[in-house]
């Protein structure tokens, strides 16, 4: 089977150079879209080689199945995975998007625990089975599969090499949700850039702690920020860290602006004076 390594060869050059482009936030998309079609593409031109080729012996064909096919299948389901989420995840708070991303996580592990014992096999490298889990010549055990494609192509599939690439897939997607959530996290901070390095706002909160509780308020409530479907004290660690400032009491600051005897919206109001007064001089009032 001397074809199969050239074509697998050029699939992984392809794929290290798609990974070694800089693609912007929207064309993420778009890569991972190439990505999906290169692996679908060499799936494809390995099923219509293994369709008109022999394998040398039973040893190749579990090489094939176990290993190779497997690998690329894998992340077929890993990029396939990724566009569904970027598609599906919740466009709301940090908090409820990790949320969203840890049941994604839970969906996985009940996905593992029903077929653990041959997660434990794959993941062990045992070999007493795989002359019943990689030889298509076991058609017994296609009985118990629940992928049809082994029906419309039985020369491309063994019983669990499906199973094998979802193995495989499993700890791709599990290390990708992850760091999703690894990502949230640092952004809730105010830590992450795009290089998923340690960062420190060049900004800096010049007015009164006070004032800043009273503009963060204001910003939830009118819904100027995720229509105001985002948690208070979530937003408040954003500001913190966007301006560089520590505020941990924000409750009691809050309630001492509602127990101001006089104006409570002070710093509200003093923003509403300074940009009157700048739109005046502009227009040389």
């Amino acid at each position: 089977m001397k074809r199969i390594i050239p074509l697998v060869e050029e699939y992984n050059l392809q794929q290290k150079e798609l990974a070694q482009k800089n693609f912007s936030k929207i064309n993420k998309t778009e890569k991972l879209k190439l990505q999906l079609k290169q692996a679908k593409e060499v799936l494809n031109n390995l099923r219509i080689y293994i369709r008109n080729n022999k394998f040398k012996n039973s040893d190749d064909e579990i090489d094939f199945f176990k290993h190779i096919k497997p690998s690329i299948y894998a992340d077929f389901i890993f990029y396939n995975n990724q566009l569904k989420y970027k598609v599906n995840k919740p466009n709301s708070t940090n908090s409820i998007l990790r949320n969203y991303l840890k049941n994604e996580l839970k969906k996985l592990e009940l996905k593992k625990r029903k077929n653990l014992k041959f997660y434990q096999y794959y993941k062990h490298n045992s070999t007493f089975l795989d002359h019943l889990y990689f030889l298509r010549e076991n058609k017994q055990l296609d009985l118990f599969s629940i992928d049809i494609s082994i029906y419309l192509d039985s020369e491309f599939y063994t019983s669990h090499d499906k199973l094998a690439a979802v193995v495989i897939a499993y700890d791709l997607l599990t290390n990708f949700y992850k760091k999703e959530i690894s990502k949230l996290k640092s952004i809730s901070s105010g830590k992450f850039n795009e290089n998923n390095q340690i960062s420190k706002s060049p900004l800096n909160w010049t007015a009164s702690k006070t004032d800043l509780i009273e503009l963060v308020y204001a910003l939830k409530v009118s819904g100027a920020i995720n229509t105001g479907n985002i948690n208070t004290k979530e937003l408040v660690s954003i500001f913190s860290s966007l301006f560089n400032i520590e505020v941990s009491n924000h409750y009691k600051i809050y309630s001492d602006i509602k127990n101001r005897s006089t104006e409570r919206t002070k710093f509200l109001k003093k923003l509403v004076e300074d940009f009157q007064t700048k739109l005046e001089y502009d227009d040389g009032i």
